[in-house]
Order: C-alpha cells, then sequence, then structure tokens
C-alpha cells in the first residue's frame, strides 16, 4: 500500500500514534550509514497522509542532517506495555516547528513519564529519550505503514480498514 493508492492513516492507526508510544526515527546518511533518534511527539494529518515529528534539534542534528539531505525516513510506533508496533515510511522534509507542534511535544513527554512510571521506570532513566530542546518537526509523507508487533504478522504490509 502507498500514499498514493488511498489514505494509509485510519482513524485508530491516528489515535494509537498519536497515543503515548515510544517513537524511534530513523535515517541514514549518503553512505547509507544508519542513524536512530527519538522524536518527542507526532502530530497526525491523515487527510494529507502525513505524520509532523517533533525531534530536538539540540540531541539530534544528525537525522534532522540525514532528512535534509535525501529525505529517506522510517518511524517506529512502540507502545511500551505491550509492543504493539508499527513502522511508517516514507520521504520527509524539515519544517519549523509551530506554537502547536511545542505544545504537542510538553504533551507527549508528560503522558510518556506518566506510562513510563506506570511500567515501573524511574523517571530519571527515561528524561535522556524525552527531550524537546530546539525542536525542529521532520514533516513524512507516508508511503508504507507494515505491522512490526511481534508475532506472526511482524513485517506484514498494514493494510486500510475499509
Amino acid at each position: 500500500m502507498t500514499g498514493t493508492d488511498r489514505n494509509p492513516i485510519d482513524a485508530a492507526l491516528a489515535t494509537f500514534l498519536e497515543s503515548p508510544v515510544m517513537i524511534i526515527v530513523g535515517s541514514c546518511d549518503d553512505g547509507l550509514l544508519p542513524q536512530v533518534a527519538r522524536a518527542a511527539g507526532v502530530v497526525v494529518d491523515r487527510a494529507k497522509g502525513r505524520v509532523d515529528l517533533i525531534v530536538s534539534g539540540w540531541q539530534w542534528p544528525q537525522t534532522i542532517a540525514n532528512v535534509g539531505r535525501n529525505g529517506q525516513l522510517a518511524v517506529t510506533f512502540a507502545r511500551p506495555a505491550d509492543y504493539v508496533s508499527y513502522q511508517l515510511k516514507g520521504r520527509a522534509a524539515i519544517i519549523p516547528a509551530s506554537a502547536a507542534h511545542r505544545r504537542r511535544a510538553q504533551h507527549y513527554i508528560e503522558a510518556m513519564i506518566e506510562t513510563f512510571a506506570g511500567l515501573g521506570l524511574d523517571q530519571a532513566v527515561a528524561a535522556s529519550w524525552l527531550v524537546d530542546l530546539e525542536p525542529q518537526v521532520l514533516r513524512l509523507a507516508v508511503e508504507t505503514i507494515f505491522v512490526q508487533t511481534p508475532g506472526e504478522k511482524a513485517g506484514s504490509i498494514l493494510e486500510p480498514s475499509r
């Protein structure tokens, strides 16, 4: 399934993506050396089939540079309680963070601290994962979505609900 075929993000997936889930951002440099970062929140635009990932420019400058050079991005969203996971792939561009993006990042960080605490993880452990200093937005035009939840469907393309 590609974003050009039909809207790749249904309501249930949008709700999942914007819930307190871990957001792991994968990019690569021109030599295909991988770089992993974490996003501090997401804003889903279902109508346009895209997601805005809020990333700390202070913490993840290489990821931002990679996207600026080649636009390639893969993002995994995983719920920490049960590891229900999805990976979105597509082309990304860097846009300025708006006030709404900054608010979303703050809300996300608060929700994740609460989620991790509920799972018994000390706030100090997760603090390095939850950074929104110098926020940048990676706007991902979603082309393909994969189920990544451990099990028999892991790695399969998610077909949109009808």
